[in-house]
């Protein structure tokens, strides 16, 4: 028995200073440089099932500028914008900071709504919700 207690810890310890001893952060590490990767590019060719060079006029060259769009004049037009100011309180500033959080008012559709049924049929009599 003895051993087998002697070899069980033997093997235990071997075991115990080899997993001690895999990760030692002192080893040589390489320095990883990202330009040593080679990168393999696939060109796609697209087949149409036809010859595409069949359906462009002759001498065509997609590099040349068949149209200069510096020589197309455009008309400006006056566009007349209609004065909304009679609509507006007096005194209005579309630019103006607002002063403080409280000057901001928010209008929101969900902020009116309305019960469609008579709530004091529910209730007891001389019920106040503002007693304690």
């Amino acid at each position: 028995m003895n051993k087998k207690s002697f070899i069980l810890s033997l093997a235990m310890g071997i075991t115990l200073v080899n997993g001690v001893f895999a990760n030692n952060p002192n080893k040589d590490i390489e320095a990883f440089d990202i330009n040593t990767i080679e990168y393999i590019e696939e060109e796609d060719e697209i087949d149409l099932g036809f010859d595409v060079a069949d359906y462009l006029p002759e001498g065509f060259d997609p590099y040349k500028m068949y149209v200069d769009l510096n020589a197309i004049d455009y008309i400006e037009e006056e566009i007349e914008i209609a004065d909304f100011s009679q609509h507006l309180p007096e005194g209005f500033d579309a630019y103006a900071f607002p002063t403080d959080v409280q000057s901001i008012n928010y209008i929101d559709e969900n902020d009116s709504f309305s019960v469609d049924f008579d709530t004091k049929k529910h209730l007891p009599e001389g019920f106040n919700a503002y007693i304690n």
